[in-house]
């Protein structure tokens, strides 16, 4: 018999990927692998919740022997290998005036179509793209255009604007003052402002695979480090930052534990939700 206040109260664990469960080297650490592992063996289903593709997001889910949807895109993507529950398309209307506004103020702009697994980035690659893709998302193929004069053939699920920490926090602020509440958009990194659909999040995500899999929202654990996974706290029983979050996400937590690269999550594992 599972103790009430650990086990009885832990069924669903979702961590976020980037800085949470992984950092530099992109490799998730033997101490939490095993950590994730030994909550599975106790009965807690487990998932990854990220910003990232679900195809990049795919193999980490893998080498945790997760089975449950991933939650990719912030949210607007659910899906298995073999099915898709949720997908929420970036509005077409909102691609031209985003592609004007990244041209205006001078910033690396990408589109992600998540039907063909194509990230279309605009012509020619600055160097934060270049960094973003090489050390962040490591996307092997991308296509390259001038949005001035090319239309995607396919609606997008994603926007990104990529670039320097103070001038992503400024166009953050006038965004969020142009579309207000019309678009989904947030920070996945200090130098990444993504926007989305307006009908998605990560706690909106976590609410539906909480429903679907009969668990109620008290016995939900999250783990996070950033702006966008703050919508997950807010839906689950217990939340936890881990230390190289921003001071706003460790406020918007119940608990913090240590940083990615001291196996924060298999601290906040062993802590709440396995029983020792």
């Amino acid at each position: 018999m599972f103790s009430t206040n650990r086990q009885d109260f832990s069924k669903l664990l979702v961590i976020d990927l980037d800085d949470t469960l992984i950092g530099i080297g992109h490799r998730i650490s033997q101490k939490n692998v095993s950590a994730v592992r030994r909550a599975a063996r106790q009965g807690v289903a487990v998932t990854i919740a990220t910003g990232r593709t679900f195809q990049t997001t795919q193999p980490f889910a893998k080498q945790l022997g997760i089975r449950l949807p991933l939650i990719c895109y912030h949210g607007a993507l659910v899906r298995t290998e073999h099915k898709v529950y949720i997908e929420r398309m970036l509005p077409e209307f909102f691609i031209r005036s985003l592609i004007a506004f990244a041209s205006r103020h001078k910033v690396q702009v990408c589109f992600y179509v998540s039907h063909h697994n194509i990230i279309y980035f605009n012509r020619p690659l600055d160097a934060f793209a270049k960094e973003y893709l090489n050390k962040i998302e490591r996307v092997r193929e991308i296509t390259l255009v001038d949005f001035s004069t090319y239309t995607l053939l396919r609606t997008p699920i994603k926007c990104m604007m990529i670039g320097p920490e103070d001038k992503i926090a400024r166009l953050e602020k006038l965004a969020r003052k142009r579309w207000r509440t019309e678009m989904y958009i947030t920070r996945s990194r200090p130098t990444l402002l993504e926007f989305l659909n307006n009908d998605i999040s990560k706690g909106k995500a976590v609410e539906f695979i909480a429903k679907k899999f009969h668990i109620q929202p008290r016995n939900v654990v999250v783990i996070g480090d950033s702006y966008n996974d703050i919508s997950m706290f807010r839906v689950a029983g217990t939340s936890i930052a881990v230390k190289n979050a921003p001071h706003e996400v460790e406020q918007a937590a119940d608990h913090v534990v240590a940083s990615w690269n001291h196996d924060g999550v298999a601290e906040a594992v062993e802590k709440f939700v396995v029983e020792r």
